[in-house]
């Protein structure tokens, strides 16, 4: 039994989605019927018990996982069952390296379950992230060691040799059998996951259609409102600064049209125009000082009774 993540992805399923679902139901069901989400199932990094699984194992297991059935604790029991797997993948990490030093693949899949009374407390678990880690259970015909490729040597797992951590490879996949909710995985990176995160959908990354959670959209409301109102505050002191600067190059600069100064400001950046309001600023003070209205004047008085400053 080797561990994933679930992946949390959008709940209502799109047209391509529903024709995979459909494949299993025993009638069509409609996009509104049913909840899907994403998942992890394993990848080919060293698990918790120096294990892992071959690239070459987990092309077979994807094979082997479409139509298979998800569960609670690897319990075999009809009456467990929670969700079915109708889609799966394996995907290449970017600049993600294992600790055996191959580039990290995983191994992805789909799942629906339908939108019924008794499932609603199983949704909102694992929208809410309780229902993350899985676990699921294969067998495979041979397991061969890390380090050496023998299905039977002295080096021992968990142990390092040569700077180089002795595990165990399962390749030859023979079936596939179920996928678990647990709470504790063997493979660290496998689980429920965000298909499309928000982040990317924000800055532009993320291409193509997208079907998204209530959570999720309420999250990129909740994110757009926040943006929007740093965004505020950075078009204020953007508006200062060109006040400013316009100001003080009046006195700088009396002769250059004020039109002429507008159109160059609006091309400069924050720090561009930062600096400019504050170089400006110390020139315009030595051409015409700036004092304070309470400034006492210059007089040859000894002493003072702080009469300037009385009313």
């Amino acid at each position: 039994m080797k561990e994933g993540l679930v992946m949390k992805s959008a709940g209502v399923p799109g047209k391509e989605d529903m024709e995979a679902i459909n494949r299993y139901t025993r009638r069509a069901y409609g996009p509104e019927e049913v909840y899907m989400f994403s998942l992890v199932l394993c990848d080919n990094e060293i698990d918790r018990d120096f294990e892992r699984f071959s690239v070459e194992s987990l092309e077979r297991l994807r094979e082997l996982f479409l139509g298979k059935t998800c569960i609670f604790d690897h319990e075999r029991k009809s009456a467990n069952q929670t969700a079915r797997i109708y889609h799966t993948e394996l995907e290449q990490a970017k600049d993600e390296v294992t600790q055996a030093g191959e580039g990290l693949v995983r191994l992805t899949a789909r799942a629906y379950l339908p939108r019924t009374q008794g499932n609603k407390e199983t949704i909102e678990l694992i929208e809410s992230g309780i229902l993350k880690e899985v676990s699921v259970s294969c067998s495979v015909k041979r397991g061969v060691c890390g380090i050496c490729g023998k299905e039977s040597c002295e080096h021992k797992k968990g142990g390092t040799y040569g700077g180089r951590l002795a595990h165990t490879v399962l390749t030859e996949p023979t079936d596939a059998y179920e996928c678990s909710f647990v709470a504790v995985p063997a493979q660290r990176g496998a689980g429920v996951v965000k298909g499309a995160k928000v982040e990317k959908l924000l800055s532009g990354e993320y291409g193509g259609e997208v079907t998204l959670s209530k959570a999720q959209v309420t999250e990129i409301g909740e994110r757009f409102k926040s943006l929007s109102e740093k965004a505020g505050w950075g078009e204020r002191y953007r508006m200062k600064l060109e006040q400013g600067v316009l100001k003080y190059s009046a006195i700088v600069q009396p002769d250059m049209p004020r039109a002429v100064m507008e159109s160059a400001v609006k091309r400069l950046s924050i720090e561009e125009l930062s600096a400019m309001e504050k170089t400006y600023s110390g020139m315009a003070q030595k051409i015409l000082p700036l004092k304070p209205q309470l400034m006492p004047a210059a007089c040859g008085r000894k002493e003072s009774n702080n009469r300037d400053f009385k009313i």
